[in-house]
């Protein structure tokens, strides 16, 4: 038998912490309004190397920084601790469908960040939470808050931001 292949992940949030002695976990979304991570059967992890793997749900509740969750194999918390960092995705399929002009955080990757004057100012490489900001992170590190975001162009794969004067002089 051929196996399947894997489906089309996104990342929805990150491991923060272990929780309690029996090895829940908190994940904290991307996307703090996220709804629905409750739901799901199963999530896939993450670490920075390595490729995802797949891990069953045995619970999952919302909480106010996020989801406690409880993974089938894990059961105590040293186990829920080395999962500590890891991202969480899943299966773009098992998301809700988006409305008009709506778009997944994680869809970003990739896209060319420009200002409003159609200049570039690198490759979005990530997404990254401080406290209730969300960060846009490119390639080299350097941070711009998703608040900034004026429109994603999906299908020129650029993400145009409202930049305050000065936020890109010291670019090299």
């Amino acid at each position: 038998m051929v196996p399947a292949d894997p489906p089309q992940l996104l990342a929805v949030g990150r491991v923060a912490r272990a929780h309690g002695l029996r090895g829940r976990v908190l994940v904290v979304p991307y996307n703090g309004e996220s709804v629905g991570l409750e739901k799901l059967p199963a999530l896939w992890l993450q670490a920075k190397t390595g490729e995802p793997r797949k891990v069953l749900v045995s619970l999952a509740e919302r909480v106010n920084l996020g989801y406690l969750v409880a993974l089938k194999g894990i059961d105590d918390r040293n186990r829920a601790d080395e999962l500590r960092g890891q991202e969480v995705l899943v299966p773009r399929g098992e998301l809700p469908e988006l409305d008009d002009g709506e778009f997944y955080a994680a869809d970003l990757v990739g896209m060319t960040l420009v200002d409003g004057q159609g200049a570039p100012h690198g490759t979005v490489e990530g997404l990254e939470s401080a406290g209730p900001n969300e960060l846009i992170r490119l390639v080299g590190g350097r941070l711009i808050p998703m608040g900034l975001v004026r429109e994603v162009d999906e299908a020129g794969r650029r993400v145009v931001v409202d930049a305050p004067e000065g936020l890109f002089e010291l670019e090299v």
